[in-house]
């Protein structure tokens, strides 16, 4: 299976906040840059999607959550796991979840090693999660944490920045950031902001009714191979 990026000369870069399990819609902004940030060293969000997200089980969707330190003003890449304990219930309810959906043997084996594993930070899983199922998709874009480039802006200047040092021609955003994007300083730039709509896909689901909007974890378990590329590709 095979998940297409953009085809053009321009170097495509996204930016998005290190989260855990993250929906199909995160996904398929990677596939169609040619680098993506993950901005591991901003603020964590309280009841935010960094430590949870939403799957489902035959009495509906539910939230799953690695708990966290409770520490104010973290960032995400200092928040803490408060117990390994909590990693394995998580897996225990994916289990529960989904070892009856068409696709989990071909992933039991390796999502059930990575929750095997001690973890002391939050960010640590996400990104062994967020890689494995990059690899699941065959996404091939480059991969960079906001840390590991020393770009000191903060908030608004952040995501310019971090483009700028990228060397970004088009900095691909979700619609949300139209509540914030000043485009006429990415123009000065001589950068392009192009924008991708962040739609759930639609696919089969073993138990009615369908429920959009869920980790990335639920479609990989019961999407067909012909779901994944009509989702990527469109």
């Amino acid at each position: 299976m095979r998940c297409y990026q953009v085809k053009m000369k321009d170097k495509i870069v996204s930016i998005h906040q290190s989260q855990y399990l993250p929906w199909a819609a995160y996904f398929k902004k990677i596939a169609f840059s040619d680098t993506f940030v993950i901005l591991d060293n901003v603020q964590f969000q309280k009841n935010g999607v960094q430590n949870r997200n939403k799957i489902r089980n035959k009495n509906g969707e539910f939230w799953i959550t690695l708990p966290v330190n409770n520490k104010l003003d973290e960032a995400i890449n200092e928040k803490k796991v408060v117990s390994n304990k909590d990693i394995l219930k998580n897996w225990k309810m994916i289990e529960q979840s989904y070892s009856k959906s068409p696709n989990w043997k071909q992933h039991k084996d390796a999502l059930c090693e990575i929750y095997n594993q001690s973890y002391e930070n939050l960010n640590d899983i996400n990104m062994k999660l967020i890689r494995y199922f990059l690899d699941v998709l065959n996404i091939r874009t480059e991969i960079l944490q906001a840390s590991e480039l020393g770009v000191a802006e903060k908030k608004g200047n952040l995501v310019l920045a971090l483009c700028k040092k990228l060397s970004a021609t088009v900095y691909l955003s979700g619609h949300g950031a139209l509540n914030y994007l000043d485009i006429n300083c990415f123009e000065q730039e001589n950068m392009k902001v192009t924008f991708i709509k962040s739609e759930s896909p639609v696919y089969t689901q073993p138990i009615e009714p369908f429920i959009p909007n869920l980790s990335i974890i639920d479609f990989v378990m019961n999407a067909s191979k012909e779901e994944f590329e009509s989702y990527f590709q469109g």
